[in-house]
């Protein structure tokens, strides 16, 4: 008796800029599917242009593996597509469809494994397939003709495009440092027009530099996060460079590509690139180094929007707890400084914050000349320090290997890496001195208040924390209005 096929369409999206829409792709599928008899049992879309965690649309790619367990039981690195491995040959090893119709054999097979894969489970319950473009054909498990096509097919397009990747990474080579390799452009920086293939350079986007600038600035200088800055960005609607949504790696890339520093880089070395830099090599090397620490954490909730939020303490827990602004309490409809812990205490935050900024302002204008002002700094070169530092390490690494290479004994090894380290030492101690930033610089010989306002949130909250402790207590008065005596703030400088 003959049984009509049933079958899968498997559709894989990998380049939403270039590709036919979706709907005429899925048509010209089914309608092969119509002509042929078959029954259609579901579509299948890999999507690869899925946006990830980050945010981010990610391409397609043939060699990027995991591993799994095939049909045969034996685990193996395969290329990550759920929707071929998962959902296409999970339905015809289940025998919930017996047939599949693709739209080219490269579009579903991208590695000679996958199609032995399906080879293994076409063979064993008897499946067909068709291709739009002809050059896949199985029928009833695949005859050895056709087996031994799709074989050499695949393993020539395997070829081809391993071939491509080659070409590509060498020519990246050749020109590294010479030319702009492409790709999306790097925020702060747009692609010269009038430049030539392999010397085309980047031109700086004024407002975008500026922002890098800014940027730079309040992380290293004034003790602002990421997480506050992405909240800057956020509300004032900045654009990214591809005009996606802003987040956490987003503008750590934006601002650690060497690019911003006039490098290229290629494989973690660095080459002086044709285009101007908006930061300077030091001052981007600090910033690297920076946001490799605390201050580059964006991973756990969100940048607090009132002024001592996770700052002051609980003056009833006196353990150290904070407190945190909650909409929650004893003033209704009112926003307040509430403890952590237990809602035991319930502070107006308007009237508290407003409180705070006075004492802080007031301290600014009469000591803020002098107030944690860093010594002269000397006349140091620190792109020749670290460029020093960077070849002492090497040094010591060389040291070491040729020590265990037997190049060397004990007694040279332990003068070689003595010296080495008091001299290292020594450059690390003079960056230190010549990093020190001003922690207070915008405040120098101006007024306090005028200054104050013009700051963003996260400016004034690392002011706060850099100048006082911050204790606030249930009210001792009766009646509506503020009690100072509730709020203790103890100066730090």
């Amino acid at each position: 008796m003959f049984i009509v096929p049933t079958y899968d369409v498997y559709l894989r999206l990998s380049d939403l800029r270039t590709e036919e829409p979706f709907d005429k792709r899925r048509d010209e599928l089914t309608a092969l599917g119509d002509s042929l008899g078959w029954k259609l049992h579901r579509v299948i879309i890999e999507n690869d242009m899925a946006r990830s965690p980050d945010g981010k649309l990610r391409p397609a790619t043939a060699f990027k593996r995991r591993k799994i367990t095939t049909p045969s039981g034996r685990k193996e690195l395969r290329v990550i597509r759920p929707g071929f491995r998962d959902e296409l040959l999970g339905d015809l090893d289940a025998g919930r469809a017996n047939a599949m119709i693709v739209e080219d054999l490269d579009r579903v097979f991208r590695d000679p494994r996958d199609l032995e894969d399906f080879i293994d489970i076409a063979q064993e319950h008897k499946v067909s397939a068709r291709s739009l473009s002809g050059s896949l054909t199985f029928t009833n498990g695949g005859t050895d003709a056709e087996i031994d096509m799709a074989r050499m097919m695949v393993t020539m397009a395997n070829k081809q495009s391993r071939d491509t990747a080659r070409r590509v990474r060498e020519g990246r080579e050749r020109n590294w440092g010479e030319s702009y390799q492409g790709g999306r452009r790097p925020f702060g920086y747009v692609v010269a027009k009038d430049t030539k293939h392999l010397k085309r350079t980047l031109l700086i986007v004024p407002d975008e530099s500026e922002l890098v600038l800014k940027w730079t600035d309040q992380i290293l200088n004034q003790g602002v996060s990421l997480k506050a800055i992405l909240r800057e960005i956020r509300e004032n609607d900045i654009p990214s460079a591809s005009g996606g949504e802003w987040n956490g790696r987003t503008l750590k890339q934006v601002l650690t590509k060497p690019t911003v520093a006039g490098l290229a880089a290629y494989k973690g070395q660095f080459k002086p690139a044709p285009w101007p830099a908006i930061l300077e090599r030091d001052i981007w090397a600090r910033l690297c180094e920076k946001l490799s620490g605390p201050l580059a954490d964006t991973s756990r909730g969100n940048e607090p929007k009132w002024l001592l939020s996770g700052i002051a303490k609980c003056g009833i827990c006196q353990d150290g707890t904070t407190v945190r602004a909650t909409g929650s309490g004893t003033l209704r409809g009112k926003t307040g400084y509430q403890c952590e812990k237990i809602a035991h205490l319930f502070r107006n935050t308007k009237h508290v914050d407003a409180y705070v900024e006075e004492i802080i302002t007031r301290h600014l204008d009469q000591h803020g000349r002098d107030i944690l002002k860093p010594p002269v700094r000397k006349d140091i070169d620190t792109s020749k320090l670290r460029a020093e530092a960077k070849e002492l390490r090497k040094r010591k690494a060389a040291q070491i290997r040729m020590h265990a290479a037997g190049d060397i004994d004990d007694a040279d090894l332990a003068a070689g890496m003595r010296a080495i380290r008091d001299r290292l030492a020594v450059v690390d101690s003079q960056l230190a001195e010549c990093d020190e930033p001003d922690q207070l610089a915008e405040f120098r010989d101006k007024p306090a208040e005028a200054v104050w306002a013009s700051l963003p949130l996260a400016r004034k909250r690392s002011v706060v924390k850099l100048l006082a402790d911050i204790t606030i207590s249930r009210t001792a008065q009766r009646g509506r209005g503020f009690d100072p005596d509730s709020v203790t703030v103890t100066l730090k400088a």
